[in-house]
């Protein structure tokens, strides 16, 4: 009886032993779980420091699972050499720290599939931002190339933190290969849209090479098109010069020739359009367009005006040149008249012969009134602003030669006279005497 009072004495102490030592590795297990708890709570923000931590945490819980795995077995295994059942309060303990491991495995998993995803959408967001940002249309070439710049930067930092995140789910999938695989696709698309955005910037780039030559030919189009506005403003500003034939000749030339410039207006304002519509892609535009509508209105006004001025000076010049021959005729049929008056083998010639040669010099005269006419049709049909016309010197001259005729014809008249007194001749008389009343007539039409 009292060998079975110490064997049970022994067993008691034997289990409170074994019960002391199991509630110290519960202990330590359950310091543990709390301590993960409030990581898991409250986590790193960097991702890579989180990921390690959780790596961490999912390698104690495999030991400490393990641990509590095995002291369950041998707690187990010691009561029942005791031939008695595990206390359920153990049992509960054990099965109370096995799902709080299991808690903290789910929970780690749940916050790296998180995490995972967070980065995931936020790389998504970045290349859908820089993707929208390539599509957007700059206001002018090097605003473009900035920012084209910056973005390539941006893209490239986005393949990098993938990559990085491409190898952090392959080194994840080892121990949990299904959340690796649904990671996988995401990251498998992520993948693709980060093609998808290289090729848009690569577009983006030769677009951008194009557009400065584009740009080049435009603004080397709009220096000709702006320079020769300018020139044919310059033009039409100025008064025109209406004195003779040859200055406005000079200046039919120099309108034809500016008009001649403008042949390549047009083509030079449609390949603008173009140029225009071509930038487009990238640029906004809508100033250009509107300086082509403008610079296209203007230039066709200018050319409009020089077309309309041009053949004022070809009018004008038309009618200078026949009112110009006109007047010469004149003055050379009056030259030659004064010069016979004048001269002095004229005068030593006889009464009755200077009489003859006068009397043909008048009826030469009388012919003067074709001239006369004929000078004045050339006047009233002169295509130059009345204004002007006082002051034109081939009018004036015009008024001088008609005058000069006038004075000229009573020379010859009076020296007629002067002839027939001395002669006395009756019938020189009657016959000249006729010859002045018609004379006299043609004075009146010279007047």
């Amino acid at each position: 009886m009292q060998e079975e009072v110490q064997s049970r004495l022994r067993i008691v102490a034997a289990l409170s032993s074994r019960e002391k030592q199991k509630y110290i590795k519960l202990s330590v297990v359950k310091a543990w779980i709390q301590e993960t708890r409030e990581l898991l709570l409250n986590p790193t923000p960097d991702i890579d420091s989180l990921l390690q931590e959780l790596e961490v945490v999912h390698e104690d819980v495999i030991t400490y699972r393990q641990n509590v795995d095995k002291l369950a077995e041998q707690q187990q295994s010691k009561y029942l050499d005791l031939y008695t059942i595990l206390p359920s309060e153990i049992s509960m303990q054990l099965a109370e720290v096995s799902l709080a491991l299991g808690a903290i495995e789910d929970q780690r998993t749940r916050e790296i599939k998180e995490e995972f995803s967070s980065r995931i959408h936020n790389i998504s967001e970045k290349l859908k931002a820089i993707s929208a940002k390539f599509k957007e249309k700059s206001p002018d070439v090097d605003h473009a190339k900035e920012e084209a710049k910056s973005l390539s930067v941006n893209l490239d930092s986005c393949g990098r933190v993938l990559s990085e995140l491409d190898f952090s789910v392959q080194e994840f999938g080892r121990r949990n290969p299904l959340l690796s695989k649904q990671l996988g696709d995401s990251i498998s698309k992520l993948s693709e849209m980060h093609h998808q955005t290289t090729r848009l910037t690569d577009c983006r780039s030769n677009w951008l090479k194009k557009a400065v030559c584009y740009l080049d030919e435009y603004n080397e189009m709009l220096d000709f098109i702006v320079r020769w506005s300018e020139k044919a403003k310059s033009l039409l500003r100025a008064n025109i010069i209406w004195n003779s034939s040859v200055h406005l000749q000079e200046q039919i030339r120099l309108y034809q020739a500016v008009l001649r410039e403008s042949r390549e207006l047009h083509g030079d304002l449609e390949s603008m359009a173009e140029k225009v519509e071509l930038l487009s892609e990238v640029l906004q535009v809508e100033s250009m367009s509107q300086q082509v509508c403008e610079l296209s209105r203007q230039t066709e006004e200018l050319q409009q005006s020089i077309r309309i001025r041009l053949q004022s000076l070809e009018d004008a010049n038309k009618s200078m040149e026949a009112l110009e021959h006109e007047v010469k005729a004149l003055h050379v049929a009056l030259e030659q008249v004064q010069t016979t008056l004048t001269s002095p083998e004229l005068a030593r010639q006889s009464l009755k012969e200077q009489l003859s040669q006068r009397q043909r010099l008048l009826a030469d005269i009388e012919s003067f009134k074709q001239h006369v006419q004929a000078v004045q049709l050339c006047q009233s049909s002169l295509q130059v602003p009345e204004e002007v016309m006082p002051n034109l010197g081939i009018c004036r001259t015009a008024v001088r030669l008609q005058q000069e005729a006038s004075q000229l014809q009573h020379m010859a008249i009076q020296q007629c006279n002067i002839l027939q007194v001395k002669q006395g001749h009756c019938c020189s008389s009657i016959t000249l005497s006729s010859v002045l009343h018609s004379n006299r007539i043609c004075t009146a039409e010279f007047l």
